[in-house]
């Protein structure tokens, strides 16, 4: 059956772009634009500036991906997904909003250099809940693994050698944050990167739910958290994090 594609305007205080959707993973996305991250949003507002470069890791379509380049043109977008049917989609949002500043990756972030193995919960643009290696939590979410796939895998150090260094870092892979941050060593340690959102996933039964360690050795403080979710034995929450 053949999916019907629609193009849905979204709306972000001043900022107005479109979206495509073609299912009800990406009608959910654009739908919760504004309630289901509200400190996502006010981030991008507040910190994204004229010259500055965003990491987005975990881009999924390109929601908040196409939001901040369309709301800053003079500021760089590095959206990186694995998953390729939402790749594929997250590439049509740029192209449909004209966006000459967005520069999308299709391959994942690890804690080193080589091939992977991508553990996918869905085929279904816009899906979420894939996982890296035995760092995915796909199963804990109550999804079903339905195929196991290669994939690329670079360390965020590999990327700013190729794409320049972050002022910015948006990191959003379901549960493969440890990784990125392991392989993030130079980067976060550069004076240039001010600021960090990142989602830590962590089990319903653990007590700690931060592994920051990383960003406190690199001189970053938390400044806020979003809020908490849960589903299944997972929950998860955005955290900001500040230089000094």
């Amino acid at each position: 059956m053949e999916q019907q594609m629609e193009v849905a305007e979204c709306r972000s205080g001043a900022t107005v772009f479109r979206m495509i959707v073609s299912n009800r993973p990406e009608s959910s996305r654009v739908g919760t634009l504004e309630t289901k991250e509200p400190e996502t949003i006010r981030w991008i507002a507040e910190q994204f500036r004229a010259g500055d470069t965003l990491f987005d890791i975990g881009a999924n379509i390109g929601i908040y991906a196409i939001l901040a380049a369309v709301q800053n043109p003079a500021g760089t977008v590095v959206a990186v997904e694995p998953m390729a049917a939402t790749f594929a989609h997250l590439c049509g949002n740029a192209l449909l909003n004209g966006l000459s500043n967005l520069r999308p990756y299709c391959v994942a972030i690890g804690a080193e250099n080589g091939v992977g193995e991508l553990q996918l919960a869905s085929f279904e643009a816009a899906s979420s809940m894939h996982g890296l290696g035995a760092a995915g939590l796909t199963e804990a979410f109550g999804e079903r693994v339905v195929m196991r796939t290669g994939i690329g895998v670079v360390t965020i150090d590999s990327l700013a050698a190729a794409a320049g260094v972050p002022t910015l870092m948006k990191i959003d892979v379901d549960g493969g944050e440890d990784d990125v941050l392991a392989g993030a060593s130079a980067v976060l340690h550069d004076p240039r990167l001010r600021s960090i959102l990142i989602e830590f996933n962590w089990l319903a039964a653990a007590a700690q739910t931060r592994r920051d360690a990383p960003l406190l050795r690199a001189g970053f403080t938390l400044h806020e958290l979003g809020i908490e979710y849960e589903r299944e034995e997972v929950r998860w929450q955005n955290a900001i994090y500040e230089r000094g």
